[in-house]
């Protein structure tokens, strides 16, 4: 119980690309929330890590907000006011492209939670204590986006909006839990030794106790784990009717 806590690794690189400046101002909303994707593409026998990542790829001329673009000196040097400003924010605006990576992590016995021995919630109840560390698979994993992205970059005549970070930041890898797709602790298994729950996601040890969450799987791809949770839910919600049909629950 508690062990084997994963999420997917996750960085960004943003760059400016001079020839998509002066954009003709256009109503470019959308729907909204959508971006274009690339999947994993490479051999991990020729590579120094396991697993893999996808890309995403964001920009355009979407309704800007508080603080958009980070700041205009980032691309004329020297910020501005008056007219001179305006000019520049028109050149400029949605001449950015982001590169987004979603990738695998590996299991590993560092990152699990247990019951906090010392800290209780206001009714009294312990909470839940957490552990997460990345390995060498995950931030070498990370220093492959980074060159990758700026890679691309450069490639369309354009330059990162950032300095390429080092080992000593995990090469710019978020914390575990920032890209929001945990899963693990209750990990499914025929083996009550080895594992919390069985194939139908109900508990060895307590067969009226169904975990129909991303608990039961202790390992996701570099994809959304959203979809895997409602296939499992509603399998586990059909084994439920059934049981209770037979009075097995």
């Amino acid at each position: 119980m508690g062990r084997y806590l994963t999420d997917s690794t996750g960085l960004s690189v943003g760059g400016h690309i001079p020839q998509m400046e002066h954009g003709v101002p256009h109503n470019e909303d959308g729907v909204g929330g959508m971006h274009l994707y690339m999947p994993w593409w490479l051999d991990n026998s020729k590579l120094d890590f396991p697993r893999g990542y996808h890309i995403e790829l964001g920009g355009g001329r979407h309704a800007p907000n508080f603080g958009f673009m980070g700041g205009i000196q980032r691309f004329n040097g020297v910020g501005g006011y008056g007219p001179q400003l305006k000019e520049d924010y028109r050149r400029f605006y949605g001449a950015t492209i982001n590169l987004a990576g979603r990738g695998e992590m590996v299991p590993n016995e560092g990152s699990y939670c247990e019951i906090d021995p010392n800290v209780v919630d206001s009714y009294g109840i312990p909470v839940l204590r957490f552990h997460f560390k990345w390995t060498d698979h995950e931030r070498l994993q990370a220093r492959h986006m980074q060159n990758t992205f700026r890679e691309i970059i450069h490639a369309l005549g354009g330059t990162p909006l950032s300095r390429a970070p080092g080992p000593d930041t995990g090469y710019g890898l978020e914390n575990g839990g920032r890209i929001i797709h945990e899963v693990g602790t209750t990990r499914m298994g025929a083996d009550s030794k080895t594992s919390v729950v069985n194939q139908h996601c109900q508990a060895h040890d307590v067969k009226n106790l169904f975990i129909a969450d991303g608990g039961p799987f202790v390992s996701n791809a570099d994809k959304n784990v959203t979809w895997t949770i409602l296939a499992l839910s509603m399998r586990t919600a059909e084994h439920i009717a059934q049981q209770r049909n037979q009075g097995g629950v």
